[in-house]
């Protein structure tokens, strides 16, 4: 089994190569020169801004989908996680859930199939759906007695 700090490693090395940061590297050696300290800086910054939050999301994925001896695991991948626990400063994976509201979890793996969600119909009340891709891209669709009252794509 892979460990939590090799899956960590791994997804912030694939996190880091689109930036640019090693092939910047690569053609400064091919022009015979050193990247300048202050060109350095902007593209460590810039790999930091574009890594974190794919590593971050990589991180509350492995705690909960992959790593069953994790405290913060739910359920595999494909599989609904329903929970109605309420959340204290125990629960870490994720920063800030809401501590009144009942979450559903799933980890979707769409290489083989789609994955189809279906939503009971709600008479009161609302109900709320988000998604996130593992590059960070959310939309989210919120539902008031049934109708559909808002849809984004927050990407």
């Amino acid at each position: 089994m892979i460990t939590r700090r090799a899956f960590v490693s791994l997804a912030l090395a694939l996190a880091l190569v689109p930036t640019g940061l090693v092939t910047a590297g690569v053609a400064s050696r091919a022009r015979g020169g050193e990247l300048p300290p202050n060109e350095t800086t902007a593209v460590a910054e810039e790999a930091f801004i574009y890594g974190f939050p794919l590593m971050m999301n990589y991180r509350v994925m492995y705690e909960y989908f992959i790593d069953k001896a994790a405290p913060q695991y739910k359920a595999p991948f494909n599989q609904l996680y329903n929970t109605a626990h309420v959340y204290t400063p125990q629960d870490t994976a994720v920063v800030t859930p809401n501590s009144d509201t009942p979450y559903s979890f799933v980890a979707m793996d769409l290489r083989a199939e789609p994955f189809v969600v279906c939503n009971p119909q709600v008479e009161k009340g609302a109900t709320s759906q988000s998604s996130l891709s593992t590059c960070t891209r959310s939309t989210s669709a919120t539902w008031v007695a049934g109708r559909l009252a808002m849809a984004r794509d927050a990407s």
